[in-house]
Order: C-alpha cells, then structure tokens, then sequence
C-alpha cells in the first residue's frame, strides 16, 4: 500500500504551510538551492509520515507491502506543491532597491482582462498580470493594486480556479493596502495557492504558463524601466539574476513540448535561454546581448498581451 500526502491531510497541510512560510520568511534567500534544500526536508517529512502509517498497518498488510518507498515518486508529488520560481517579488524587489523608478504604463493594462479568450492566453496573462500585481505592490501604488488583483481574479474565475482562495482574500487586500509587508505575503501565499491547486488538479500545463507569464513579465519589466539599459550596470545585474529562472522554466516545458498548450511557450524561452548564452557567465552581458534579449522579449510578450 502506497500512502502519498495526498490522502494525509497532516502532511498536505505541514508540506503547503512549510512551502509558504520559506517563501515569505525571508524573500531575499528563494533561489535554487533553497528550493532543492526545501524538496529535501519535505520529502523526510513525507518519508516519515508514511513510515508511521506503514507501522500502523496489520502485520499482514505490512508484509504483504514491505516495499521501498519510491524516492522519485515522493519528489514528484512535493513538486506538485512548491512553486518552483523565485518570487516575482524578488525581480521587483531589486529594481526598487537599485532605484528604479516606478514607470506608468510599463504593465499591462488592467482593463485588457476581459480581452482573452482561450485558456491559454488567459494563463499566460494571468502570471503577467501576477507580475505586475507584485511590481505595484512593491512600489506601493495602492489604486493600481486593486486594480490588478480584480484583472487577476476575473481570470482566475474563467480559469475556474475560484475554489483556490478564501472567500476574505479580497478583504484581507483591502484591509492591508497600508501594510506593505502584508500585502506582499498575501499576494505571495496567492501565487504558491493557484500554483498548488493548478498541479492538484492535474492541470500542469496550465500551471506552467501562468509561470511562463510571471517571468516574461519580469524580464519585460527590468528591460523597460530604463531606455539605456546596458549602461546602467545594477540593471544588467537584475537581468542576470533571471537568467536560472529562464533555464529552469525552459527544463519543466520541455516534458511538454510538443503539447498544444506548451509548445509556443517552449519555443519562446529556447529563444530566450540561447540569447543569454551567447555570453557564459553571471557578471556581464554585451550591448548585442542586451538589445536583442530586449527585441526578443517585447515581441513575446507583446503577441500575448496584444
């Protein structure tokens, strides 16, 4: 007998929470290896949750499932619920700290919500619209918060994602738009929830282009906030800092490459990734590499926004 978190609601609970609070106990620590660090401490809870109910089994049963419990199968199951991307947070976070100023329009329009049709360009639209929730809520516009989290929310009702979030989540926003601190650990806690509950639903792919919307978004962001990106050295620094991000997402499409929904997207960040690599290394990039990382990325975004 196979006894998966999924049927151990002590454990589902202990795994989301966990996911959660590493994400949002310090925002500047989720990189990569937080993440693999995270998967490990997870699946020894996992382990150990299934060793007792294992034990508590019959005799019987316990001989007649004395199996090894499959490492690959347990990871499997925690990636469900790990959002496995920094925070778009932390892209906004370091263009506020570099001095980055807040440009109007730079995001996409809140009133477009209605203007997407396919599940597709509503999931894709969705993570680009969670992007830019966390680009204003860094930069503390408070009428362009509200404004993003109802584009977000009708998409997440066409989505029929509604049941993943508390009825009071529109409260809570409300009632915290002077709590910067706050507003940035509800709108967090709502990425890793629709995350979650996407992966629950066995609606991966859709999961996966929410995520390819944040980070198109993050990256249009950072090459946008200025008209002389390259000689501005803090930017390409941002720049660089997605470059994992960029690869990571690009390995998690690959699976699906050729489905219907994932293809585009796939193709979109090979295009992205071999940009980057043009130039190996994390502390520079050419003026070339700039300009048509920047082309490359208005013309992807753009044809999903637009």
């Amino acid at each position: 007998m196979y006894f998966g978190f999924r049927k151990n609601s002590a454990v589902k609970k202990i795994l989301i929470n966990s996911a959660i609070w590493m994400r949002l106990s310090n925002n500047k620590f989720n990189n990569m290896k937080t993440l693999k660090t995270l998967k490990v401490i997870l699946t020894v809870i996992i382990s150990g949750s299934m060793i007792i109910s294992l034990s508590s089994c019959n005799n019987k049963n316990a001989q007649k499932n004395n199996q090894k419990i499959s490492e690959d199968k347990i990871e499997k199951e925690v990636e469900e619920y790990i959002y496995p991307l920094p925070s778009t947070f932390e892209v906004t976070d370091m263009l506020n700290e570099i001095e980055a100023s807040y440009i109007i329009d730079i995001t996409n329009n809140a009133g477009n919500a209605g203007n997407y049709f396919t599940e597709k360009s509503r999931a894709i639209n969705l993570g680009i619209y969670a992007a830019d929730l966390a680009y204003v809520t860094t930069y503390n516009q408070k009428s362009e918060i509200e404004d993003y989290f109802k584009a977000i929310e009708q998409l997440v009702k066409e989505l029929d994602m509604s049941s993943a979030f508390s009825e009071d989540l529109a409260a809570k926003i409300s009632e915290n738009m002077d709590d910067k601190e706050m507003l940035i650990e509800i709108v967090s806690g709502m990425f890793q929830k629709a995350y979650s509950f996407l992966n629950q639903q066995g609606r991966t792919e859709v999961s996966y282009l929410v995520l390819a919307g944040t980070v198109y978004e993050g990256l249009y962001l950072t090459t946008h906030v200025s008209e002389n990106t390259f000689q501005n050295p803090k930017l390409i620094e941002v720049i660089l800092f997605q470059k994992t991000h960029l690869s990571e997402l690009g390995k998690l499409l690959e699976e699906y490459k050729d489905s219907e929904l994932i293809s585009e997207s796939y193709n979109d960040f090979s295009a992205i990734n071999a940009i980057y690599a043009l130039e190996e290394g994390t502390t520079s990039m050419t003026e070339e590499q700039v300009n048509k990382l920047t082309e490359t990325i208005t013309q992807i975004r753009n044809k999903y926004v637009d």
